[in-house]
């Protein structure tokens, strides 16, 4: 159980090594995230218009239980665009958000004690060190069909940010592997 600790502590450092990596120093992400013109004005059109923390779509889908006039109205909205959703926080925070980086720390460390738990439970356990490293990585791909790509298909990610929250799980989780793998690993056979 002290290698699956072990392994966990040191991959989830990576993750969030990595993080840091892929967001702040490399030109991972930032092509994909845009500037919206004239932020001002917008920011202060959502101050009027949106009343708390919340995430927001346009258009809305009122549901089933508001009718088939309202389906058929919001149905030639979504036909006739824009469409969006806005992640909204109506207060300030901190820029360097130190309760985040906290809070990442421990999710990082958590999701890769979860996957070196799960790496003892396999039969790559006993295989080959690339099979375990390919084992861990198997997440990011999970992650990748799960999340990235459910959220492209329903909630109409661009194809640009989707590719790079792909190829930086990927990354991380190969990383990540490769430390994990390295401490997590079968027992070696006792000579008879």
């Amino acid at each position: 159980m002290k290698k699956v600790f072990l392994g966990g502590l040191v991959g989830g450092i990576i993750l969030f090594l990595w993080s840091f990596l892929a967001w702040v120093i490399l030109p991972l992400h930032s092509p994909t995230l845009h500037e919206i013109p004239n932020e001002d004005a917008v920011i202060s059109a959502l101050n009027l218009a949106l009343p708390a923390h919340a995430v927001y779509t346009f258009p809305h889908n009122p549901g089933t239980s508001a009718g088939e006039a309202a389906q058929n109205a919001w149905a030639e909205k979504v036909k006739r665009g824009p469409g969006g959703m806005i992640i909204y926080s109506p207060s300030g925070a901190d820029p360097m958000m130190a309760g985040q980086m906290v809070g990442g720390v421990i999710i990082d460390i958590l999701s890769a004690l979860i996957v070196a738990w799960l790496l003892t439970r396999s039969t790559a356990l006993t295989a080959s060190y690339l099979s375990r490293v390919a084992f861990c990585g198997m997440f990011a791909i999970f992650a990748a069909f799960f999340d990235y790509l459910t959220m492209w298909n329903w909630m109409g990610f661009p194809a640009d940010f989707t590719t790079a929250l792909i190829v930086d799980g990927l990354i991380a989780w190969l990383l990540a592997g490769l430390a994990i793998a390295a401490i997590v690993k079968a027992p070696a056979a006792q000579p008879a």
